[in-house]
């Protein structure tokens, strides 16, 4: 039986990276997004583009390369990704192979198997990213998920995430016991934190508070006391 084919999930660190997108139509411009999203410093290359794309150039966010594609650019050669988005399947599939010939990782537009790389479906609310694919099965069934998740995980997430950093932090610079700092990054997650976010009852002056109430008892015993104050603030589900 021939093995299912699989892929190996990775997040990729693009920040000042150099990618290019060959193609100025609808698709590179959602490459594009994606990438300038990761910090990556973007080069398109197509004789036309699409106005948001004409936009990011003109402001200096993206390159643009105003010509079709030829065997030999140097931009491919200093690539760390390369992005096929022509609307011409043969192009494509030449981009594709002089890129790999040089041992670059290639997204084909219109052929996801022969692709060294697919982009996936994402959900991003600050520092969480959650990733939906389904190996090129159905893009509408990986839509329709990310839908979804979009759904369970608002925005109030980043929020909660980047109170978990400032929290997790701060108990590392006044807890020295590991074991002690492990209770706590635990505990952290059974606080009503992201409840007390969405009903607004966890603003700044909240937080400073928060993080006293830590300092002054960062034990075992304090963790207790914390939860019991955050727990005061929830707001209320009683009758009048």
């Amino acid at each position: 039986m021939k093995r299912r084919k699989t892929y190996y999930p990775l997040m990729l660190q693009a920040e000042d990276k150099p990618c290019v997108i060959i193609g100025g139509g609808s698709v590179a411009e959602r490459k594009a997004e994606a990438l300038l999203e990761a910090g990556a410093r973007v080069t398109v290359i197509s004789p036309a583009c699409t106005p948001r794309l004409g936009g990011w150039a003109k402001d200096g966010t993206i390159k643009h390369i105003p010509s079709t594609y030829q065997p030999g650019m140097q931009e491919l050669a200093n690539a760390l990704l390369v992005f096929a988005a022509t609307n011409r399947s043969e192009v494509n599939a030449a981009i594709r192979m002089e890129a790999e010939a040089m041992g670059k990782l290639v997204n084909v537009a219109d052929d996801s198997e022969g692709s060294g790389f697919i982009v996936p479906a994402t959900v991003r609310r600050g520092r969480l990213l959650i990733a939906v694919s389904t190996a090129g099965a159905s893009p509408a069934a990986a839509r329709k998920v990310k839908q979804q998740l979009e759904e369970t995980f608002g925005d109030e997430y980043e929020a909660y995430l980047d109170l978990l950093q400032e929290l997790r932090v701060f108990v590392q610079s006044i807890v020295e016991d590991t074991a002690v700092r492990q209770q706590w990054f635990r505990h952290m997650l059974e606080w009503e934190l992201l409840l007390l976010i969405r009903s607004g009852r966890l603003e700044p002056p909240d937080r400073l508070n928060l993080m006293e109430i830590i300092h002054k008892d960062p034990t075992t015993e304090g963790m207790e006391r914390v939860k019991d104050w955050l727990q005061s603030r929830l707001p209320s589900t009683g009758g009048t």
